[in-house]
């Protein structure tokens, strides 16, 4: 049976999980989570062309959680950037670069990537939730604070690096009151 086509849209945030080939453990060291940082800023930056000032690519980042042999991402697309493209491209460039940082060749990821619309607020909080509980769920630390391949410490401490922005949700909420928010989200959803 095919598999059904992607919807692509700009309305609302995607959450999007890609697993490593085989659920290896190639993510597993801190290196990965900052593969995806630069990879973030390489993209934020892109332009079409050396001499053109108009990005290749147009797009946010709300949040990430990077696990031992999978990531999750909840990001925003423009009219100008299709999801498929993008994800392309950053799954490329992290393949690429983690591949040569274990010095490993052929597939990183097992397969396309799984995506889906954030199409209402109760939605996107239980995704947020979802995804940043996701360590704990894995017994892979108790402490989501001392997590350190997440962007949750990022909205805990009011310090978004340029490449990360806060999602519909948070946008609504002075930046001091996102901690406060976002602890009673992950308890609230704590199932």
């Amino acid at each position: 049976m095919p598999r059904s086509p992607r919807i692509r849209q700009f309305e609302f945030p995607y959450s999007v999980t890609t697993r490593c080939n085989n659920q290896n453990f190639y993510l597993q060291k801190q290196y990965a989570y900052r593969v995806f940082e630069e990879v973030f800023r390489k993209l934020k930056n892109m332009r079409e062309s050396k001499e053109s000032t108009r990005l290749k690519y147009q797009f946010e980042i709300h949040h990430l959680e990077v696990m031992s042999n999978h990531y999750h991402l909840v990001l925003a697309v423009s009219e100008q950037t299709s999801i498929d493209r993008l994800m392309q491209q950053i799954n490329s460039m992290v393949a690429r670069a983690l591949n040569k940082a274990i010095g490993r060749t052929g597939h990183f990821w097992g397969g396309r990537y799984k995506s889906r619309i954030l199409n209402s607020l109760q939605y996107l909080k239980k995704t947020i939730a979802y995804v940043y509980r996701n360590p704990i769920k894995a017994k892979v630390t108790k402490d989501l604070l001392h997590y350190s391949r997440s962007t949750l410490n990022f909205y805990l401490r009011n310090s978004l690096p340029e490449w990360l922005t806060p999602d519909p949700f948070l946008r609504t909420i002075p930046p001091p009151g996102w901690r406060i928010v976002l602890e009673d989200l992950i308890l609230k959803y704590a199932i």
